[in-house]
């Protein structure tokens, strides 16, 4: 009677757990063009094309889940099973996740205002700035968080930024370059941007959750690896970059 109970049991666990297994690890992703975002009804940019080819690839199927990136990136580290992209690989972020990459190069930049007159020679004179735009937990936040900068002005939706800068609520604003060219030129005000720094030179992954085995992290680095050897990486990236 013991064995027989025994048994049902461990049939009961195997087929609750392949239902998980079939369904794949569920992809998420946020507005951060050109690389993601949502155009016409539809996800596309640079990092979308990639993952969309490698989840075929490697054959994850399953919808990918435009969230805010506070929500996506905070469910990621909680949860296992996810994948968020594009994530900006970084040393803080290192051993929180695993890593497939790169797919794209992303520099942080300081726009400000056309006309504005701010001049920065170091990170230093960037924390006498009034107040700087950030995008909440993103990674450019994150960095000058570490660097000892106290006058961010943080919002969840990185657009914000671009009134609150040409408003005069914000004096400078922290994103990557493509990233705020694309939204100020959304916003009409494309040429009223100017770049007064550099900040920092990074790359952009598809960050998974930290228990996913790691078969199947070396299962989607050798897809991109793929495509990236037979030209297909390489078209994408001309077609968005």
């Amino acid at each position: 009677m013991m064995k027989k109970m025994i048994m049902a049991v461990c049939a009961i666990c195997i087929f609750s757990v392949v239902p998980a297994m079939a369904e794949g690890l569920q992809i998420m992703t946020e507005d951060y063009p050109p690389f993601n975002y949502t155009e016409n009804g539809q996800l596309s940019g640079l990092s979308t094309e990639v993952v969309q080819q490698l989840a075929k690839k490697v054959g994850n199927p399953g919808e990918i889940e435009e969230k805010p990136w506070a929500r996506a990136y905070a469910l990621i580290q909680k949860e296992d099973g996810f994948i968020l992209y594009s994530m900006t690989r970084t040393e803080s972020r290192e051993n929180m996740f695993k890593w497939v990459g790169p797919v794209a190069s992303n520099k942080w930049v300081f726009f400000a205002k056309k006309g504005s007159g701010i001049s920065l020679a170091s990170l230093d004179d960037a924390k006498k700035v009034g107040k700087i735009g950030t995008y909440k937990d993103d990674a450019a936040e994150i960095f000058l968080k570490e660097q000892g900068f106290t006058n961010l002005d943080s919002v969840v939706d990185d657009s914000l930024n671009v009134p609150k800068l040409m408003a005069g609520r914000v004096n400078l604003w922290v994103v990557g370059e493509l990233q705020g060219i694309y939204k100020a030129k959304l916003q009409g005000v494309g040429d009223q941007l100017e770049k007064v720094m550099d900040v920092k030179d990074t790359e952009l992954y598809i960050a998974f959750s930290k228990n996913t085995p790691d078969d199947v992290i070396v299962k989607w680095q050798a897809a991109l690896d793929e495509m990236k050897a037979d030209g297909s990486f390489d078209a994408l990236v001309k077609k968005y970059m």
